[in-house]
Protein backbone atom coordinates (compact mmCIF):
# COMPACT_ATOMS: atom_id res chain seq x y z
CA UNK A 1 0.00 0.00 0.00
CA UNK A 2 2.81 2.33 0.61
CA UNK A 3 3.83 2.22 -3.03
CA UNK A 4 0.34 3.20 -4.11
CA UNK A 5 0.32 6.26 -1.92
CA UNK A 6 2.92 8.10 -3.97
CA UNK A 7 1.74 6.58 -7.33
CA UNK A 8 -1.79 7.91 -7.16
CA UNK A 9 -0.88 11.63 -7.02
CA UNK A 10 1.67 11.06 -9.79
CA UNK A 11 -0.97 9.48 -12.00
CA UNK A 12 -3.32 12.36 -11.32
CA UNK A 13 -0.70 14.84 -12.39
CA UNK A 14 0.37 12.86 -15.50
CA UNK A 15 -3.10 11.75 -16.62
CA UNK A 16 -3.66 14.67 -19.01
CA UNK A 17 -0.24 14.08 -20.56
CA UNK A 18 -0.83 10.35 -20.89
CA UNK A 19 -4.19 11.10 -22.54
CA UNK A 20 -2.52 13.51 -24.96
CA UNK A 21 0.15 10.93 -25.85
CA UNK A 22 -2.51 8.28 -26.40
CA UNK A 23 -4.52 10.73 -28.52
CA UNK A 24 -1.40 11.60 -30.55
CA UNK A 25 -0.64 7.92 -31.12
CA UNK A 26 -4.24 7.30 -32.21
CA UNK A 27 -4.12 10.28 -34.58
CA UNK A 28 -0.82 9.06 -36.04
CA UNK A 29 -2.25 5.55 -36.43
CA UNK A 30 -5.40 6.74 -38.25
CA UNK A 31 -3.43 9.21 -40.38
CA UNK A 32 -1.15 6.36 -41.46
CA UNK A 33 -4.18 4.20 -42.28
CA UNK A 34 -5.72 7.05 -44.29
CA UNK A 35 -2.46 7.62 -46.20
CA UNK A 36 -2.12 3.90 -47.00
CA UNK A 37 -5.76 3.77 -48.11
CA UNK A 38 -5.22 6.79 -50.37
CA UNK A 39 -2.13 5.15 -51.86
CA UNK A 40 -4.10 1.94 -52.47
CA UNK A 41 -6.89 3.91 -54.14
CA UNK A 42 -4.39 5.81 -56.30
CA UNK A 43 -2.73 2.53 -57.32
CA UNK A 44 -6.13 1.02 -58.06
CA UNK A 45 -7.13 4.05 -60.16
CA UNK A 46 -3.84 3.91 -62.09
CA UNK A 47 -4.30 0.19 -62.71
CA UNK A 48 -7.87 0.82 -63.84
CA UNK A 49 -6.78 3.54 -66.28
CA UNK A 50 -4.01 1.31 -67.66
CA UNK A 51 -6.50 -1.53 -68.12
CA UNK A 52 -8.93 0.85 -69.82
CA UNK A 53 -6.20 2.02 -72.21
CA UNK A 54 -5.21 -1.56 -72.99
CA UNK A 55 -8.86 -2.54 -73.55
CA UNK A 56 -9.42 0.48 -75.77
CA UNK A 57 -6.35 -0.35 -77.85
CA UNK A 58 -7.50 -3.95 -78.13
CA UNK A 59 -11.04 -2.88 -79.09
CA UNK A 60 -9.73 -0.46 -81.72
CA UNK A 61 -7.53 -3.20 -83.17
CA UNK A 62 -10.48 -5.61 -83.25
CA UNK A 63 -12.68 -2.95 -84.85
CA UNK A 64 -10.04 -2.16 -87.46
CA UNK A 65 -9.65 -5.87 -88.18
CA UNK A 66 -13.41 -6.30 -88.54
CA UNK A 67 -13.65 -3.23 -90.78
CA UNK A 68 -10.86 -4.59 -92.95
CA UNK A 69 -12.67 -7.94 -93.13
CA UNK A 70 -15.87 -6.18 -94.23
CA UNK A 71 -13.93 -4.07 -96.73
CA UNK A 72 -12.39 -7.20 -98.26
CA UNK A 73 -15.75 -8.97 -98.21
CA UNK A 74 -17.37 -5.99 -99.95
CA UNK A 75 -14.63 -5.99 -102.61
CA UNK A 76 -15.04 -9.72 -103.22
CA UNK A 77 -18.82 -9.41 -103.39
CA UNK A 78 -18.60 -6.39 -105.68
CA UNK A 79 -16.33 -8.31 -108.04
CA UNK A 80 -18.64 -11.34 -107.88
CA UNK A 81 -21.65 -9.11 -108.48
CA UNK A 82 -20.03 -7.51 -111.53
CA UNK A 83 -19.33 -10.98 -112.95
CA UNK A 84 -22.85 -12.19 -112.19
CA UNK A 85 -24.31 -9.02 -113.66
CA UNK A 86 -22.44 -9.58 -116.92
CA UNK A 87 -23.63 -13.20 -116.92
CA UNK A 88 -27.23 -12.08 -116.28
CA UNK A 89 -27.04 -9.47 -119.04
CA UNK A 90 -25.70 -12.05 -121.48
CA UNK A 91 -28.44 -14.50 -120.45
CA UNK A 92 -31.06 -11.78 -120.94
CA UNK A 93 -29.72 -11.03 -124.41
CA UNK A 94 -29.80 -14.77 -125.26
CA UNK A 95 -33.33 -15.07 -123.86
CA UNK A 96 -34.50 -12.06 -125.84
CA UNK A 97 -32.90 -13.41 -129.01
CA UNK A 98 -34.44 -16.87 -128.68
CA UNK A 99 -37.87 -15.79 -127.44
CA UNK A 100 -38.34 -12.65 -129.46
CA UNK A 101 -41.73 -12.31 -131.11
CA UNK A 102 -41.12 -12.22 -134.83
CA UNK A 103 -43.57 -10.63 -137.23
CA UNK A 104 -45.17 -13.13 -139.58
CA UNK A 105 -44.38 -12.70 -143.30
CA UNK A 106 -47.21 -11.68 -145.59
CA UNK A 107 -48.86 -14.63 -147.28
CA UNK A 108 -48.91 -14.79 -151.00
CA UNK A 109 -46.50 -11.97 -151.50
CA UNK A 110 -43.14 -12.94 -152.84
CA UNK A 111 -40.77 -11.34 -150.41
CA UNK A 112 -40.09 -10.72 -146.80
CA UNK A 113 -42.60 -7.96 -146.36
CA UNK A 114 -44.48 -7.89 -143.08
CA UNK A 115 -48.01 -9.17 -142.84
CA UNK A 116 -50.85 -7.02 -144.02
CA UNK A 117 -53.02 -5.27 -141.47
CA UNK A 118 -56.25 -7.15 -142.25
CA UNK A 119 -55.44 -10.83 -141.50
CA UNK A 120 -52.86 -10.11 -138.81
CA UNK A 121 -53.45 -6.67 -137.33
CA UNK A 122 -50.28 -6.54 -135.19
CA UNK A 123 -48.14 -8.55 -137.51
CA UNK A 124 -47.53 -11.24 -134.91
CA UNK A 125 -47.26 -14.86 -135.96
CA UNK A 126 -50.03 -17.31 -135.33
CA UNK A 127 -48.05 -19.59 -132.98
CA UNK A 128 -48.00 -17.04 -130.16
CA UNK A 129 -50.15 -18.33 -127.26
CA UNK A 130 -53.27 -16.34 -126.56
CA UNK A 131 -52.23 -15.75 -122.92
CA UNK A 132 -48.73 -14.66 -123.85
CA UNK A 133 -47.14 -11.63 -122.22
CA UNK A 134 -44.86 -9.39 -124.19
CA UNK A 135 -41.91 -7.89 -122.37
CA UNK A 136 -39.54 -5.40 -123.87
CA UNK A 137 -35.87 -6.18 -124.07
CA UNK A 138 -35.14 -3.27 -121.71
CA UNK A 139 -37.52 -4.78 -119.14
CA UNK A 140 -35.82 -8.17 -119.46
CA UNK A 141 -32.45 -6.46 -118.94
CA UNK A 142 -33.74 -4.52 -115.92
CA UNK A 143 -35.23 -7.65 -114.34
CA UNK A 144 -32.01 -9.57 -114.94
CA UNK A 145 -29.92 -6.81 -113.35
CA UNK A 146 -32.21 -6.50 -110.33
CA UNK A 147 -32.24 -10.27 -109.87
CA UNK A 148 -28.44 -10.41 -110.09
CA UNK A 149 -28.22 -7.56 -107.57
CA UNK A 150 -30.65 -9.26 -105.18
CA UNK A 151 -28.72 -12.53 -105.35
CA UNK A 152 -25.42 -10.72 -104.79
CA UNK A 153 -26.90 -8.85 -101.85
CA UNK A 154 -28.17 -12.12 -100.38
CA UNK A 155 -24.72 -13.72 -100.74
CA UNK A 156 -23.11 -10.68 -99.13
CA UNK A 157 -25.55 -10.73 -96.22
CA UNK A 158 -24.93 -14.42 -95.61
CA UNK A 159 -21.17 -13.89 -95.71
CA UNK A 160 -21.35 -10.79 -93.49
CA UNK A 161 -23.47 -12.54 -90.88
CA UNK A 162 -21.11 -15.50 -90.68
CA UNK A 163 -18.89 -15.32 -87.57
CA UNK A 164 -15.33 -14.18 -88.22
CA UNK A 165 -14.00 -16.63 -85.64
CA UNK A 166 -15.43 -20.15 -85.71
CA UNK A 167 -17.46 -21.01 -82.62
CA UNK A 168 -16.13 -24.12 -80.82
CA UNK A 169 -18.46 -27.11 -81.02
CA UNK A 170 -18.77 -27.36 -77.21
CA UNK A 171 -19.84 -23.70 -76.90
CA UNK A 172 -23.06 -24.13 -78.88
Amino acid sequence: MIALVWLLPLLRRLAPWIGMVLLALACHHFATLARLRAQDLAHQAATYRAAQRAAQIQAQAALASEQERYRQLAHVEETRHDQELETARAAAVRFAATHRVQPAPATGAGGTAFAAAAPHPAGIRESLPAAGILVSQDDVQACSEVTAYALSLRDWALDASAPAVPVPAGAR
